[in-house]
């Protein structure tokens, strides 16, 4: 379909590359931004602004799946339109009630 997709993670970028070395995530995707290059987290407005210039995207054909309810506000203060909470994002954990955003359990129920 020739969607591009891309990790956006705070994770320092020494710290993503363990977890990538164990787990192989960063094969299955196009790309990997850590906020840490940015000096700015996902929740700042300025992650947006340097996101948009360093990886263009079209904020109102973007989708963010993400199980932090203030990234997801922050991306959709920024103009992301289609943006999806994890209820789940610990499996060991019982769902979470989110009503301001769609949500899934999971990323597989995009599947």
């Amino acid at each position: 379909m020739r969607k591009r997709l891309c990790i956006l993670t705070n994770a320092h970028r020494d710290t993503f590359e363990v977890k990538a070395e164990h787990t192989g995530i960063d094969k299955l995707v196009d790309g990997v931004v850590c906020s840490h290059d940015f000096a700015a987290p996902k929740e700042d407005a300025d992650f947006w602004r340097a996101l948009e210039l360093h990886e263009p995207f079209d904020a109102a054909r973007t989708l963010l799946i993400e199980d932090s309810l203030a990234v997801l506000s922050a991306a959709r203060s920024y103009g992301v339109r289609n943006t999806v909470a994890i209820r789940r994002p610990d499996s060991r954990q019982p769902p979470r009630a989110i009503t301001d955003f769609a949500a899934i359990d999971g990323v597989a129920d995009l599947i």
